[in-house]
């Protein structure tokens, strides 16, 4: 894959000359999304986004985990307050999508994924408090309706004590259509 990749980069060099264009989004806007790879083109195209538009941060499930919730000083949450102070962000959006990998996590391909892999999913359990396997599925951020996650998680960004209060909005996208729908708050 590494050559495959490096081959297309000399492929891309040879074929395009990118503008110059600045840090700052033009459009002032964050958006949070899922890190799924049948986003990847599809996304940008479905919202009629170019480069520099939009600051884009993906998570798995486009979530904030249960247990950091409370916080709201995670990743997530520092990633957006850099791109509000720093880069001149004044709106949010979380948009979610349908068919998500992390909606239907099943406890049992998790842990044996984990031990295939050489990963002992007891000892994270309680390296991390997470108290027993539906623990571990929460600190990954499993949710089983993607409308209330990003409901969810756009309360938790609204509420977040190292942000400001800016417009953050709720969408979901529809993974084999495109199609937007906004998710009452």
């Amino acid at each position: 894959m590494l050559d495959e990749i490096l081959t297309n980069n000399q492929r891309f060099l040879q074929n395009t000359t990118l503008p110059h264009i600045g840090h700052a989004p033009r459009k002032h806007t964050a958006i949070v999304t899922c890190m799924d790879c049948r986003l990847v083109n599809m996304f940008e195209d479905a919202l009629g986004l170019q480069r520099g538009d939009v600051v884009e941060l993906r998570t798995a499930g486009a979530t904030i985990s249960t247990p950091e919730r409370a916080q709201a000083a995670n990743d997530l949450i520092r990633s957006l307050a850099g791109s509000i102070y720093l880069l001149g962000v004044r709106r949010v959006l979380v948009i979610g999508h349908t068919e998500c990998g992390l909606s239907k996590v099943s406890p049992v391909a998790l842990t044996a994924s984990m031990q295939a892999l050489g990963v002992d999913p007891q000892q994270l359990i309680e390296k991390e408090g997470l108290g027993d396997v539906n623990g571990l599925v929460n600190w990954l951020g499993a949710f089983s309706d993607v409308h209330l996650n990003v409901k969810e998680v756009v309360n938790v960004i609204r509420s977040s004590p190292f942000l400001p209060k800016i417009p953050v909005d709720g969408l979901v996208i529809d993974i084999n259509t495109g199609k937007l729908t906004p998710v009452d708050i």
